[in-house]
Protein backbone atom coordinates (compact mmCIF):
# COMPACT_ATOMS: atom_id res chain seq x y z
CA UNK A 1 0.00 0.00 0.00
CA UNK A 2 1.40 3.33 -1.03
CA UNK A 3 1.31 6.22 1.45
CA UNK A 4 1.24 9.86 0.43
CA UNK A 5 -0.44 13.09 1.43
CA UNK A 6 -4.09 13.07 0.41
CA UNK A 7 -4.57 9.29 0.23
CA UNK A 8 -7.61 8.06 2.18
CA UNK A 9 -7.31 4.77 4.05
CA UNK A 10 -10.53 2.84 4.21
CA UNK A 11 -12.21 5.75 2.41
CA UNK A 12 -12.20 7.52 5.75
CA UNK A 13 -8.76 8.47 7.11
CA UNK A 14 -7.09 10.98 4.78
CA UNK A 15 -3.32 11.32 5.32
CA UNK A 16 -2.18 14.85 6.15
CA UNK A 17 1.53 14.65 7.04
CA UNK A 18 4.13 12.12 8.10
CA UNK A 19 5.11 12.26 11.77
CA UNK A 20 7.73 9.52 12.20
CA UNK A 21 9.12 6.30 10.74
CA UNK A 22 9.71 3.25 12.93
CA UNK A 23 11.06 -0.26 12.45
CA UNK A 24 7.85 -1.76 11.11
CA UNK A 25 5.71 1.17 10.12
CA UNK A 26 5.19 4.82 9.38
CA UNK A 27 3.19 7.16 11.62
CA UNK A 28 1.01 9.76 9.90
CA UNK A 29 -1.33 12.46 11.04
CA UNK A 30 -4.67 11.90 9.33
CA UNK A 31 -8.13 13.40 9.27
CA UNK A 32 -11.10 11.24 10.15
CA UNK A 33 -13.71 12.38 7.64
CA UNK A 34 -16.52 10.48 9.39
CA UNK A 35 -16.01 11.97 12.86
CA UNK A 36 -14.29 15.21 11.74
CA UNK A 37 -11.27 14.86 13.99
CA UNK A 38 -7.50 14.47 13.69
CA UNK A 39 -6.01 11.05 14.45
CA UNK A 40 -2.68 9.26 14.20
CA UNK A 41 -2.37 6.36 11.73
CA UNK A 42 0.37 3.75 11.95
CA UNK A 43 0.80 2.08 8.55
CA UNK A 44 2.86 -1.03 7.86
CA UNK A 45 5.87 -0.21 5.71
CA UNK A 46 5.50 -1.00 2.02
CA UNK A 47 8.42 -3.46 2.06
CA UNK A 48 6.60 -5.57 4.65
CA UNK A 49 3.27 -5.59 2.85
CA UNK A 50 2.15 -9.14 2.19
CA UNK A 51 4.51 -10.54 4.86
CA UNK A 52 2.38 -12.80 7.03
CA UNK A 53 4.60 -12.37 10.08
CA UNK A 54 4.42 -8.57 10.11
CA UNK A 55 0.70 -8.62 9.40
CA UNK A 56 0.23 -10.87 12.43
CA UNK A 57 2.23 -8.46 14.58
CA UNK A 58 0.02 -5.56 13.53
CA UNK A 59 -3.08 -7.57 14.34
CA UNK A 60 -1.60 -8.52 17.73
CA UNK A 61 -0.80 -4.90 18.52
CA UNK A 62 -4.34 -3.95 17.59
CA UNK A 63 -5.86 -6.60 19.87
CA UNK A 64 -3.57 -5.81 22.80
CA UNK A 65 -4.08 -2.06 22.50
CA UNK A 66 -7.85 -2.45 22.17
CA UNK A 67 -7.90 -4.23 25.55
CA UNK A 68 -6.31 -1.23 27.27
CA UNK A 69 -8.01 1.90 28.51
CA UNK A 70 -6.05 4.26 30.71
CA UNK A 71 -5.32 8.01 30.72
CA UNK A 72 -1.60 7.26 30.33
CA UNK A 73 -1.97 4.91 27.33
CA UNK A 74 -2.64 6.17 23.81
CA UNK A 75 -6.08 4.89 22.90
CA UNK A 76 -6.66 2.70 19.86
CA UNK A 77 -9.62 3.83 17.71
CA UNK A 78 -9.64 1.49 14.71
CA UNK A 79 -7.80 -1.18 12.72
CA UNK A 80 -7.95 -1.86 9.00
CA UNK A 81 -6.30 -3.70 6.12
CA UNK A 82 -5.93 -2.46 2.57
CA UNK A 83 -3.98 -3.67 -0.49
CA UNK A 84 -2.19 -6.40 1.44
CA UNK A 85 -1.12 -4.05 4.22
CA UNK A 86 -2.63 -2.94 7.52
CA UNK A 87 -2.95 0.19 9.60
CA UNK A 88 -3.82 1.24 13.15
CA UNK A 89 -5.81 4.37 13.97
CA UNK A 90 -4.65 5.78 17.30
CA UNK A 91 -5.29 8.82 19.47
CA UNK A 92 -3.26 11.77 18.21
CA UNK A 93 -1.06 13.11 21.01
CA UNK A 94 -0.04 16.72 20.49
CA UNK A 95 3.39 16.99 22.05
CA UNK A 96 6.75 15.26 21.74
CA UNK A 97 8.38 11.97 22.73
CA UNK A 98 10.55 11.84 25.81
CA UNK A 99 13.51 11.07 23.54
CA UNK A 100 13.26 14.55 22.00
CA UNK A 101 13.17 16.15 25.44
CA UNK A 102 16.26 14.20 26.56
CA UNK A 103 18.07 15.19 23.40
CA UNK A 104 17.35 18.82 24.18
CA UNK A 105 17.88 18.49 27.96
CA UNK A 106 20.10 15.46 28.69
CA UNK A 107 19.71 15.91 32.47
CA UNK A 108 16.26 16.61 33.86
CA UNK A 109 15.58 18.03 37.31
CA UNK A 110 13.93 15.58 39.67
CA UNK A 111 10.73 17.62 39.96
CA UNK A 112 10.29 17.43 36.21
CA UNK A 113 11.32 13.80 35.82
CA UNK A 114 9.48 12.13 38.69
CA UNK A 115 5.93 12.94 37.49
CA UNK A 116 6.83 11.51 34.07
CA UNK A 117 8.09 8.30 35.66
CA UNK A 118 5.06 8.06 37.96
CA UNK A 119 2.57 8.41 35.10
CA UNK A 120 4.45 5.88 33.00
CA UNK A 121 4.42 3.44 35.91
CA UNK A 122 0.65 3.85 36.25
CA UNK A 123 0.08 3.25 32.56
CA UNK A 124 2.29 0.14 32.64
CA UNK A 125 0.46 -1.12 35.72
CA UNK A 126 -2.85 -0.81 33.89
CA UNK A 127 -1.45 -2.81 30.96
CA UNK A 128 -0.01 -5.43 33.32
CA UNK A 129 -3.36 -5.75 35.05
CA UNK A 130 -4.89 -6.44 31.64
CA UNK A 131 -2.27 -9.13 31.05
CA UNK A 132 -0.18 -7.16 28.52
CA UNK A 133 3.60 -6.70 28.81
CA UNK A 134 4.94 -3.88 26.65
CA UNK A 135 8.46 -5.34 26.16
CA UNK A 136 9.80 -2.19 24.49
CA UNK A 137 9.64 0.61 27.07
CA UNK A 138 11.97 3.39 25.91
CA UNK A 139 11.90 7.23 25.64
CA UNK A 140 10.69 7.10 22.04
CA UNK A 141 7.52 5.26 23.12
CA UNK A 142 6.66 7.71 25.93
CA UNK A 143 4.81 10.71 24.57
CA UNK A 144 4.54 13.97 26.51
CA UNK A 145 1.28 15.71 25.73
CA UNK A 146 -0.15 19.04 26.68
CA UNK A 147 -0.20 19.82 30.37
CA UNK A 148 2.50 17.21 31.03
CA UNK A 149 0.20 14.24 30.39
CA UNK A 150 2.14 11.04 29.57
CA UNK A 151 0.88 8.62 26.90
CA UNK A 152 2.52 5.20 26.36
CA UNK A 153 2.39 4.09 22.76
CA UNK A 154 3.65 1.39 20.37
CA UNK A 155 2.60 -1.99 21.73
CA UNK A 156 3.95 -3.55 18.54
CA UNK A 157 6.09 -6.15 20.33
CA UNK A 158 3.83 -6.48 23.35
CA UNK A 159 2.86 -9.88 24.65
CA UNK A 160 -0.47 -10.79 26.19
CA UNK A 161 -1.31 -13.69 28.46
CA UNK A 162 -2.17 -16.96 26.70
CA UNK A 163 -0.80 -15.45 23.50
CA UNK A 164 1.39 -17.49 21.21
CA UNK A 165 4.98 -16.29 21.20
CA UNK A 166 5.88 -15.04 17.74
CA UNK A 167 9.66 -14.88 18.22
CA UNK A 168 12.03 -17.58 17.13
CA UNK A 169 14.23 -19.40 19.62
CA UNK A 170 17.10 -17.16 20.71
CA UNK A 171 15.50 -14.05 19.18
CA UNK A 172 15.32 -11.05 21.50
CA UNK A 173 12.50 -8.54 21.23
CA UNK A 174 13.09 -4.99 22.40
CA UNK A 175 15.75 -2.30 22.25
CA UNK A 176 19.17 -3.36 23.54
CA UNK A 177 19.85 -0.16 25.52
CA UNK A 178 16.69 -0.68 27.63
CA UNK A 179 16.60 -4.49 27.66
CA UNK A 180 16.20 -6.28 30.98
CA UNK A 181 18.77 -8.97 31.96
CA UNK A 182 16.15 -11.75 31.81
CA UNK A 183 15.18 -10.73 28.27
CA UNK A 184 18.86 -10.55 27.28
CA UNK A 185 19.36 -14.20 28.23
CA UNK A 186 16.23 -15.27 26.32
CA UNK A 187 13.76 -15.65 29.15
CA UNK A 188 10.20 -14.39 28.82
CA UNK A 189 9.54 -10.78 29.64
CA UNK A 190 7.40 -10.02 32.68
CA UNK A 191 5.85 -6.85 34.12
CA UNK A 192 9.04 -6.44 36.18
CA UNK A 193 10.99 -6.36 32.92
CA UNK A 194 9.06 -3.24 31.92
CA UNK A 195 9.95 -1.66 35.28
CA UNK A 196 13.65 -2.42 34.68
CA UNK A 197 13.44 -0.58 31.35
CA UNK A 198 11.79 2.34 33.13
CA UNK A 199 14.71 2.32 35.58
CA UNK A 200 17.15 2.69 32.66
CA UNK A 201 15.17 5.72 31.51
CA UNK A 202 15.35 7.22 35.01
CA UNK A 203 19.11 6.66 35.19
CA UNK A 204 19.64 8.25 31.77
CA UNK A 205 17.57 11.33 32.64
CA UNK A 206 19.37 11.87 35.96
CA UNK A 207 22.93 11.36 34.70
CA UNK A 208 22.77 12.32 31.04
CA UNK A 209 23.71 8.91 29.60
CA UNK A 210 22.66 5.27 29.85
CA UNK A 211 24.36 2.97 32.38
CA UNK A 212 25.46 0.41 29.79
CA UNK A 213 26.92 1.06 26.36
CA UNK A 214 28.87 -0.92 23.80
CA UNK A 215 29.83 -1.09 20.13
CA UNK A 216 27.04 -3.54 19.28
CA UNK A 217 23.61 -4.47 20.54
CA UNK A 218 24.98 -7.81 21.75
CA UNK A 219 27.69 -6.12 23.83
CA UNK A 220 25.10 -3.87 25.43
CA UNK A 221 22.82 -6.83 26.20
CA UNK A 222 25.72 -8.71 27.80
CA UNK A 223 26.54 -5.66 29.91
CA UNK A 224 22.97 -5.64 31.25
CA UNK A 225 23.51 -9.22 32.42
CA UNK A 226 27.06 -9.09 33.81
CA UNK A 227 28.15 -5.53 34.60
CA UNK A 228 27.23 -3.77 37.84
CA UNK A 229 25.26 -0.57 37.57
CA UNK A 230 27.55 2.50 37.87
CA UNK A 231 26.67 4.55 40.95
CA UNK A 232 24.61 7.68 40.53
CA UNK A 233 26.22 11.07 41.25
CA UNK A 234 26.14 12.36 44.80
CA UNK A 235 24.03 15.28 43.61
CA UNK A 236 21.05 12.96 43.14
CA UNK A 237 18.75 12.70 46.14
CA UNK A 238 19.63 9.65 48.23
CA UNK A 239 16.09 8.26 48.32
CA UNK A 240 15.70 8.66 44.55
CA UNK A 241 19.13 7.10 43.95
CA UNK A 242 18.20 4.07 46.06
CA UNK A 243 14.94 3.65 44.15
CA UNK A 244 16.68 3.72 40.76
CA UNK A 245 19.24 1.15 41.92
CA UNK A 246 16.38 -1.11 43.05
CA UNK A 247 14.76 -0.83 39.63
CA UNK A 248 18.06 -1.87 38.00
CA UNK A 249 18.56 -4.95 40.14
CA UNK A 250 19.63 -8.02 38.20
CA UNK A 251 17.19 -10.05 40.29
CA UNK A 252 13.57 -9.18 39.42
CA UNK A 253 12.49 -10.04 42.97
CA UNK A 254 14.55 -7.10 44.32
CA UNK A 255 12.71 -4.57 42.17
CA UNK A 256 9.43 -2.85 43.08
CA UNK A 257 6.82 -5.53 42.54
CA UNK A 258 4.30 -3.52 40.56
CA UNK A 259 3.87 -0.31 38.65
CA UNK A 260 1.39 0.90 41.26
CA UNK A 261 3.95 0.42 44.06
CA UNK A 262 6.55 2.27 42.01
CA UNK A 263 4.16 5.14 41.28
CA UNK A 264 3.29 5.54 44.95
CA UNK A 265 6.97 5.62 45.88
CA UNK A 266 7.63 8.28 43.26
CA UNK A 267 4.67 10.30 44.53
CA UNK A 268 6.18 10.37 48.01
CA UNK A 269 9.37 11.79 46.55
CA UNK A 270 7.43 14.62 44.93
CA UNK A 271 4.80 15.92 47.36
CA UNK A 272 1.44 17.09 46.06
CA UNK A 273 1.45 14.88 42.96
CA UNK A 274 -2.23 13.97 42.43
CA UNK A 275 -3.40 10.36 41.93
CA UNK A 276 -3.99 11.10 38.25
CA UNK A 277 -0.26 11.47 37.86
CA UNK A 278 -0.45 14.81 36.06
CA UNK A 279 2.63 16.70 37.24
CA UNK A 280 2.21 19.60 39.58
CA UNK A 281 5.11 22.02 39.54
CA UNK A 282 5.81 22.90 43.15
CA UNK A 283 7.47 26.26 43.54
CA UNK A 284 8.91 27.15 46.91
CA UNK A 285 8.08 30.73 47.72
CA UNK A 286 10.22 32.28 50.45
CA UNK A 287 8.20 33.19 53.48
CA UNK A 288 7.79 36.85 54.08
CA UNK A 289 7.07 38.55 57.34
CA UNK A 290 3.46 39.66 57.72
CA UNK A 291 2.83 43.26 56.94
CA UNK A 292 2.68 45.37 60.12
CA UNK A 293 -0.77 46.53 61.07
CA UNK A 294 -0.81 50.27 60.79
CA UNK A 295 -3.14 51.87 63.29
CA UNK A 296 -4.89 54.95 61.96
CA UNK A 297 -3.56 58.12 63.53
CA UNK A 298 -6.23 60.01 65.37
CA UNK A 299 -5.77 63.73 65.13
CA UNK A 300 -7.27 65.84 67.88
CA UNK A 301 -9.49 68.50 66.39
CA UNK A 302 -8.21 72.02 66.69
CA UNK A 303 -9.75 73.88 69.63
CA UNK A 304 -12.30 76.55 68.75
CA UNK A 305 -10.87 80.06 68.57
CA UNK A 306 -11.07 82.02 71.80
CA UNK A 307 -12.57 85.47 71.98
CA UNK A 308 -10.96 87.88 72.32
CA UNK A 309 -8.03 86.39 70.36
CA UNK A 310 -4.88 85.82 72.38
CA UNK A 311 -2.25 88.49 72.28
CA UNK A 312 0.27 88.24 69.49
CA UNK A 313 3.37 86.55 70.91
CA UNK A 314 5.63 87.57 68.06
CA UNK A 315 8.27 90.18 68.82
CA UNK A 316 7.00 93.73 68.32
CA UNK A 317 7.81 95.42 65.08
CA UNK A 318 10.31 98.21 65.00
CA UNK A 319 8.72 101.54 65.86
CA UNK A 320 9.16 104.69 63.90
CA UNK A 321 10.34 106.58 67.01
CA UNK A 322 7.51 109.11 66.91
CA UNK A 323 4.80 108.99 69.57
CA UNK A 324 4.98 105.25 70.04
CA UNK A 325 3.26 104.52 66.71
CA UNK A 326 4.54 101.60 64.72
CA UNK A 327 3.60 99.46 61.76
CA UNK A 328 1.57 96.40 62.55
CA UNK A 329 0.65 93.31 60.43
CA UNK A 330 -2.55 91.53 61.31
CA UNK A 331 -3.05 87.76 61.35
CA UNK A 332 -4.60 87.95 57.86
CA UNK A 333 -1.53 89.75 56.46
CA UNK A 334 -3.08 93.26 56.57
CA UNK A 335 -0.88 96.14 57.68
CA UNK A 336 -1.78 99.30 59.57
CA UNK A 337 -0.71 101.86 62.17
CA UNK A 338 -1.04 101.26 65.88
CA UNK A 339 -1.06 104.16 68.30
CA UNK A 340 -1.00 103.02 71.87
CA UNK A 341 -3.57 100.33 72.22
CA UNK A 342 -5.62 101.51 69.21
CA UNK A 343 -5.07 100.13 65.73
CA UNK A 344 -5.93 102.06 62.57
CA UNK A 345 -6.22 100.60 59.13
CA UNK A 346 -4.70 102.21 56.09
CA UNK A 347 -8.03 103.56 54.73
CA UNK A 348 -8.63 105.50 57.95
CA UNK A 349 -5.04 106.73 58.05
CA UNK A 350 -5.32 107.91 54.45
CA UNK A 351 -8.56 109.77 55.23
CA UNK A 352 -6.97 111.45 58.25
CA UNK A 353 -3.97 112.52 56.20
CA UNK A 354 -6.30 113.94 53.55
CA UNK A 355 -8.24 115.86 56.22
CA UNK A 356 -5.05 117.23 57.75
CA UNK A 357 -3.88 118.31 54.31
CA UNK A 358 -7.16 120.16 53.61
CA UNK A 359 -7.07 121.87 56.99
CA UNK A 360 -3.46 122.83 56.42
CA UNK A 361 -4.34 124.32 53.04
CA UNK A 362 -7.23 126.30 54.51
CA UNK A 363 -5.05 127.51 57.37
CA UNK A 364 -2.31 128.60 55.01
CA UNK A 365 -4.81 130.45 52.80
CA UNK A 366 -6.21 132.46 55.70
CA UNK A 367 -2.82 133.12 57.13
CA UNK A 368 -1.62 134.55 53.87
CA UNK A 369 -4.75 136.70 53.57
CA UNK A 370 -4.35 138.07 57.13
CA UNK A 371 -0.72 138.83 56.60
CA UNK A 372 -1.52 140.86 53.59
CA UNK A 373 -4.05 143.01 55.55
CA UNK A 374 -2.03 143.48 58.72
CA UNK A 375 1.55 142.37 58.72
CA UNK A 376 1.83 142.74 62.48
CA UNK A 377 -1.22 140.70 63.26
CA UNK A 378 -1.09 137.08 64.29
CA UNK A 379 -3.59 134.64 62.89
CA UNK A 380 -4.98 132.11 65.33
CA UNK A 381 -7.16 129.28 64.20
CA UNK A 382 -9.41 127.79 66.77
CA UNK A 383 -10.11 124.16 65.88
CA UNK A 384 -11.59 121.36 67.76
CA UNK A 385 -9.62 118.34 68.66
CA UNK A 386 -9.18 115.79 65.86
CA UNK A 387 -10.86 112.49 66.66
CA UNK A 388 -10.02 109.06 65.38
CA UNK A 389 -13.48 108.43 64.00
CA UNK A 390 -14.71 108.47 60.45
CA UNK A 391 -16.96 111.49 59.56
CA UNK A 392 -20.51 110.64 60.24
CA UNK A 393 -23.24 110.83 57.61
CA UNK A 394 -20.71 111.75 54.94
CA UNK A 395 -20.22 115.30 56.45
CA UNK A 396 -16.72 116.42 55.85
CA UNK A 397 -16.94 119.31 58.38
CA UNK A 398 -17.87 116.99 61.20
CA UNK A 399 -14.31 117.44 62.37
CA UNK A 400 -14.69 121.26 62.68
CA UNK A 401 -15.86 122.66 66.07
CA UNK A 402 -19.33 124.06 66.22
CA UNK A 403 -18.21 127.60 66.62
CA UNK A 404 -16.05 127.59 63.59
CA UNK A 405 -18.64 125.72 61.53
CA UNK A 406 -21.30 128.43 62.18
CA UNK A 407 -19.00 131.30 61.42
CA UNK A 408 -18.68 133.00 58.16
CA UNK A 409 -16.47 130.83 56.02
CA UNK A 410 -14.66 133.88 54.75
CA UNK A 411 -14.15 135.43 58.18
CA UNK A 412 -11.29 134.68 60.47
CA UNK A 413 -11.16 135.58 64.10
CA UNK A 414 -8.12 137.79 64.63
CA UNK A 415 -6.78 138.82 67.98
CA UNK A 416 -4.23 141.38 68.67
CA UNK A 417 -0.92 140.00 69.36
Amino acid sequence: MRTAIGIALGDRYRLVRQIAVGGMGEVWEAYDESLARSVAVKVLKAEFAGDRGFLDRFRTEARNSAALSHPNIAQLFDYGEQDGSSYLVIELVVGEPLSDLLEREPVLPARKLLPILAQTARGLHSAHEAGVVHRDVKPGNILLGRGGRVKITDFGVSLAQNQMVMTATGMVMGTAQYLSPEQAVGRAATPLSDLYSLGIIAYEALVGHRPFTGPTAVDIAVAHVNNPVPPLPATVDRALSDLVMRLLSKDPAARPQSGAELAETLDRLVPRTPPSGVPVLVTTVPERAPDPIVQPTRRNPAPPPSFPPPADRRPPARTSGHGGAHLHRTERGETGVQVGSRRFGWPLVALLLLLVGLLGAAFADRLIGASAADPGATLQVVAGPVTGQYPRDGAFDAMIPQGVRDADPHATEVKDA
